[in-house]
């Protein structure tokens, strides 16, 4: 399913975990759902991957190195010391937090990060409790692109971090109207005739990758969005106010290419514009070619909270926000006490689901205000199974699948880099996902029959109260003009930076350049 397929299920899935949890009576997230979660205002065989041990080809280095010198994005530089050394308070540890004190302190600039958890990284987070032979699961955060992500990748290169290749949407198998199918079954006519695509569908899909489809749509108007930071100067500000599923049924989409394009309820000018920012970044719309960190992605964020030292305080949560033309004072709580801390700006790099209640005095201007309590996000949990063998391997059956189901949507290999016999699998399914749920949904589908799955986890997003809200969704008709760039503008000497601070939602890269972005203008700032 393409990824606009999933808005409706996961918007809708984060409120039945509310409710789910307010039932069983956790009053640890109690005040967080009611005030968070539920605003009251609507608004076969694969080869093992040659790569060598230092990472990735030398020809891919090599283009990823060309990659930098013709974005916009400028390398890294050694950083000078600013004139006069600013106190600035960043909130959050995430990836967005730990980049924008990162780059903060090499301007020269006196930086505290608050983080309300015991651990640093946020999504960003690499598990292997319970796993054995030293195999590991990224739990959140799981690849970057190329091209794409230009300023993360100048952090894998300044950290000396090794990217792999990650083949995790290769020979993809799709599971779709209950029957699994295969890259080559979705090119064929009489197939996809019975799926119920229309006569330009079917000629297309021939031609074409399953993903593709948007674009049989998309692609005549993409070319008006010219600047991917100025949605609204494409002259189609009208189409805020048309679904996605209304306005493919006007292009003439059959039922099934609106079911599995998606984007039944929300705005079709915010699904554009992000198709435009992918195709002006040339970056394709569900990239086929993808990387991960050796070791896992969480090698990223310890290399900013281990350079930062104890700048990170943890467990400190944020209570309070007061600001004013000349600073800002943050409330927060310190082993059960309340204290405050005096800075020249603050930088909230936590959630807007988090940054929804915490008080803040002067009151957000309204657009600021309601584009931080509409913002849509989505709740997960990362199912994996540990094996003990390759089994999809023997069976001559490809381990990257998309079920499309709430307890399993998609799954993939990972940690071939691991020296062991065993297996692993992880993937992607609703919040409150059971590991016993998954493995049944894997195995209901799965066609071979040397499976030998011996051990279902999970790490289960919905259950972590600060780090509950994953990554946004697109925005409900209407919204787009009252939350584009509302949501990325500093108020006073307050800055935003995140996954939701930026014009593309993608988790580091997003967070990333909206980190950097406040960075800068402050550094500017007189």
């Amino acid at each position: 399913m393409n990824g606009v397929g999933l808005q409706n299920k996961r918007e809708c899935f984060i409120d039945r975990i509310a409710y789910k949890l307010l039932d069983e009576g956790r009053p640890e997230y109690n005040l967080f759902l009611k005030q968070v979660l539920m605003p009251t205002e609507s608004a076969e065989n694969p080869k093992k991957p040659s790569v060598p041990e230092d990472g990735i080809p030398r020809r891919e280095a090599l283009k990823i190195a060309g990659v930098l010198l013709v974005t916009h994005l400028s390398p890294l530089p050694v950083r000078r010391p600013t004139t006069r050394a600013k106190k600035v308070i960043v909130g959050g540890a995430g990836i967005a937090g730990l980049s924008c004190a990162y780059e903060l302190t090499k301007r020269g600039h006196d930086v505290t990060v608050l983080e309300a958890s015991a651990l640093t990284g946020g999504h960003v987070r690499t598990v292997r409790e319970g796993l054995a032979d030293g195999l590991y699961v990224d739990a959140g955060a799981e690849h970057f692109t190329q091209p794409g992500y230009d300023r993360y990748w100048q952090y894998v290169q300044e950290f000396n971090l090794t990217a792999l290749p990650y083949p995790r949407r290769n020979r993809m198998l799709r599971v779709l109207q209950g029957k699994m199918y295969s890259e080559d079954d979705l090119h064929s006519p009489n197939v996809l005739k019975a799926l119920g695509f229309n006569q330009r569908e079917v000629q297309f899909l021939a031609r074409h990758a399953w993903w593709e489809l948007p674009s049989l749509y998309f692609d005549p108007v993409l070319d008006k969005f010219t600047d991917e930071y100025r949605p609204f100067d494409a002259g189609l500000n009208h189409l805020d106010h048309v679904t996605m599923d209304q306005w493919l049924e006007e292009q003439g989409a059959s039922a099934s290419a609106i079911r599995y394009i998606g984007g039944t309820g929300v705005s079709t000018l915010h699904v554009l514009w992000h198709a435009a920012i992918l195709k002006l970044r040339k970056v394709p719309l569900f990239p086929p070619k993808v990387f991960r960190l050796k070791g896992g992605n969480q090698r990223m964020t310890d290399a900013f909270a281990s350079r930062l030292g104890n700048r990170v305080r943890l467990e400190r949560p944020i209570t309070g926000i007061e600001h004013s033309p000349s600073g800002v004072r943050v409330r927060y709580r310190e082993s059960g006490e309340e204290k405050t801390m005096d800075a020249e700006y603050l930088v909230c790099c936590m959630s807007a689901v988090m940054l929804r209640q915490i008080p803040v005095n002067p009151a957000w201007p309204e657009s600021k205000r309601y584009a931080v309590v509409t913002v849509p996000y989505y709740t997960a949990s990362r199912p994996f199974f540990q094996s003990r063998s390759r089994f999809w391997e023997k069976d001559g059956v490809s381990p990257n699948i998309e079920f499309g189901e709430r307890s399993l949507s998609h799954i993939w290999r990972m940690a071939d880099d691991v020296d062991t016999q065993r297996g692993l699998l992880v993937s992607t399914a609703d919040g409150l996902t059971t590991g016993e749920a998954a493995a049944k949904t894997f195995r209901r589908y799965y066609p071979g029959k040397s499976e030998d799955i011996e051990l279902a986890l999970v790490h289960d997003w919905s259950k972590d109260p600060w780090v509950m809200a994953c990554e946004t969704l697109h925005y409900r008709p209407g919204d787009l003009t009252r939350l584009w760039p509302a949501l990325a503008e500093p108020h006073g000497r307050i800055h935003f930076a995140g996954a939701y601070a930026d014009n593309l939602n993608w988790g580091m890269e997003a967070a990333t350049r909206s980190a950097n972005r406040a960075a800068e203008r402050i550094d500017g700032e007189s």
